[in-house]
């Protein structure tokens, strides 16, 4: 039960990022985006190690990622492993 009410305060804690503008974003920002909390935030080697399986966009050798398409991204591949597909 304690893992469920730290969950809920780490929730009410997380800052709200609705008023950052959208588009395609940098790694390190995409990282801030879809994980603000930093506790939980990845590194940055763990999203270059995984990167093909994100959606992004390639220009020369800069990586561009779009925050929503990442998260929805994330969000279809958790479900699918809750469900046992």
């Amino acid at each position: 039960m304690v893992c469920g009410y730290v969950y809920v305060v780490m929730m009410k804690q997380e800052p709200n990022n609705n008023d950052r503008p959208t588009g395609m974003v940098d790694g390190p920002r995409l990282l801030e985006d879809v994980f603000p909390n930093p506790l939980c935030r990845p590194s940055v080697r763990w999203l270059r190690a995984n990167q093909h399986s994100f959606p992004h966009v390639r220009i020369g050798r800069l990586i561009w990622f779009n925050p929503q398409q990442v998260k929805a991204h994330l969000d279809a591949r958790a479900m699918s492993k809750v469900k046992g597909q």
